[in-house]
């Protein structure tokens, strides 16, 4: 069969098109979001932080598990036809980071269980994902949440803990604190070549669209790092934590860095 018979946006390609796990964008996201925020020295930031990325003036992390739904660039009634490839957990650890004016989220560390969004993640954006085992404590499902509620977001990963992070909710609305938007975040996608071995690095920014948040309720937080490779990330003090509903459109990137080596 010829090459140019087989369709499809990306891998895997067959004469109809249908069989690649994910379609171009606009993605469109909808869930639910669970965050604890914490300072750290601007050393451990900077450690964590690729070139030309800087520590925001008070350095940060993020500490994040999401409960959500998604169209893989299919069009929102695919994945209202389609729950499983579109329903999936995702846990991401974040620094905060600055480019030329420019305040978002580094993820050094992200966790799914989807192998659409591990694919489109590491091919196309550069997200670190791999595979792992994520929970998400849900509101009541007929009062949603209330002031002594407890939150609980959990990672795993080849049957061991990752991290833990929990809440007990003192107030709706947000935290008294300012912290930067879910809008921009910083990727990096590295491509190993076959034929000569070298690695090319690639930066880019995006940026979230149409972002809305919704049922959101905060409180004191906790964070709980199991990990070997969470143990450099030395919290300084935990701000607090926060849980809502979420949604967003992610389109293109933007490429700001290309090196080779």
């Amino acid at each position: 069969m010829p090459a140019d018979a087989l369709s499809g946006f990306t891998a895997p390609l067959d004469p109809t098109g249908r069989a690649s796990l994910f379609g171009p964008t606009p993605w469109t996201f909808a869930g639910r979001s669970f965050t604890v925020f914490a300072r750290c020295k601007k050393s451990i930031a900077e450690a964590f932080l690729p070139a030309p990325l800087r520590p925001t003036d008070d350095p940060l992390l993020r500490f994040s598990v999401h409960d959500l739904i998604c169209d893989l660039g299919f069009g929102w009634a695919y994945a209202q036809e389609n729950p499983a490839p579109c329903q999936f957990h995702e846990a991401s650890v974040a620094v905060a980071a600055e480019h030329d004016g420019v305040v978002g989220y580094w993820d050094p560390f992200l966790w799914c269980d989807s192998d659409a969004e591990l694919a489109v993640g590491r091919e196309m954006f550069g997200w670190p994902q791999v595979l792992g085992d994520v929970w998400l404590t849900q509101p009541h499902p007929a009062r949603g949440w209330s002031v002594g509620d407890r939150v609980t977001g959990a990672v795993g990963r080849h049957g061991q803990s990752v991290f833990d992070i929990r809440m007990k909710i003192e107030r709706q609305g947000a935290l008294p604190v300012d912290l930067p938007s879910f809008t921009h975040f910083y990727t990096m996608r590295v491509l190993p070549d076959p034929a000569d071995g070298s690695v090319t690095r690639e930066l880019f920014v995006s940026t979230m669209d149409d972002v809305r948040a919704g049922d959101l309720w905060s409180g004191t937080g906790e964070i709980t790092l199991n990990a070997p490779e969470l143990q450099g990330l030395e919290i300084e003090s935990v701000i607090g934590g926060h849980c809502h509903t979420i949604s967003w459109v992610k389109n293109r990137a933007k490429l700001i860095d290309k090196s080779q080596t």
